[in-house]
């Protein structure tokens, strides 16, 4: 019936400690008992770690056995082979970080299950245990990255490399109704909209007022009145057409106004050529008027 490493261990830690025991009572000195106790220790946890899995801390186990001096020659040589064995079947990994630009970062901090296992980055093999493990790097940016990283029993080299990620691009801010920059064809329409309000206004009254006096003498009105007749019909018609005007200039400031927020440079430069080009020009004759809204294309 074979004997477990468990039991095999057990059984080693109670011969030493009856060795211990022993020597107190030969006069045997109680150090070199101690270091003897000490490396069968060190033997049998080695080989409890190395079948649990744990290759790091067998071989510390194992290098611990074979440093002891008072170690019996027979478990020293077995200690060192078992240290080779470990050491040949720990996976070894290499890290390595890329910023945006696929260039290397040297400030990274990696852990292993957040165990830290390097300061920063010099390419050297790490010695980790195998088994799954979640890698993290710190970079010196504050960006954290990840990865989980399945390592083999006996895998040497291995490279785990991570790429920074993109810094996520500002958000652009909100721009306030109040804040809102207008563009000048918007205040060049409001002043050529003003202006011909004030033209229908005035013409519009002068015309009223010759309507009056016309309304007190009719039907008995001189021959004269003829050209007040003419003139009121004139204010009227002026009138008109700059109310037309004040109207349009209105639509199209109203237009730039609330367009300002979404259109482009270029749009708000077109509207502009637009509203610099609009004008209200007044022809007067002796007989008839006219009032010309001038928008040409450019």
């Amino acid at each position: 019936m074979s004997v477990t490493i468990a039991n095999v261990a057990t059984k080693l830690e109670q011969t030493a400690a009856r060795l211990v025991v022993l020597s107190s009572l030969l006069g045997f000195p109680r150090a070199a008992l101690a270091d003897v106790a000490a490396c069968v220790r060190a033997h049998t946890s080695g080989q409890r770690e190395a079948k649990a899995g744990r290759l790091k801390a067998a071989s510390e186990s194992f290098a611990s056995c074979v440093s002891q001096v008072g170690c019996p020659d027979a478990i020293r040589t077995e200690c060192a082979e078992f240290r080779k064995d470990t050491e040949r079947n720990l996976p070894t990994l290499i890290f390595a970080a890329l910023d945006e630009q696929g260039s290397d970062l040297i400030q990274v901090r990696v852990y292993s299950d957040d165990q830290i296992l390097a300061e920063s980055l010099d390419g050297r093999p790490i010695a980790v245990d195998p088994g799954a493990h979640r890698i993290k790097f710190e970079l010196s940016s504050g960006q954290v990255l990840t990865s989980d990283v399945l390592v083999r029993e006996g895998e040497k080299n291995r490279i785990v490399s991570l790429r920074a990620k993109p810094e996520p691009a500002a958000p652009r801010p909100e721009v306030r109704e109040s804040q809102r920059k207008l563009p000048a064809s918007f205040w060049v329409a409001s002043a050529v909209s003003a202006g011909a309000l004030v033209s229908w206004g005035a013409f519009a009254v002068s015309g009223y007022g010759k309507q009056s006096s016309l309304a007190e003498c009719s039907p008995n009105c001189s021959a004269s009145s003829h050209a007040d007749y003419d003139a009121m019909r004139r204010d009227y018609l002026i009138a008109d057409l700059s109310l037309g005007a004040a109207v349009a200039s209105a639509g199209v400031a109203t237009w730039l106004f609330l367009s300002s927020d979404r259109s482009s440079t270029a749009d708000q430069a077109k509207a502009s050529r637009l509203s610099s080009r609009l004008s209200v020009v007044p022809l007067v004759s002796v007989r008839s008027v006219a009032l010309v809204l001038n928008a040409s294309a450019f």
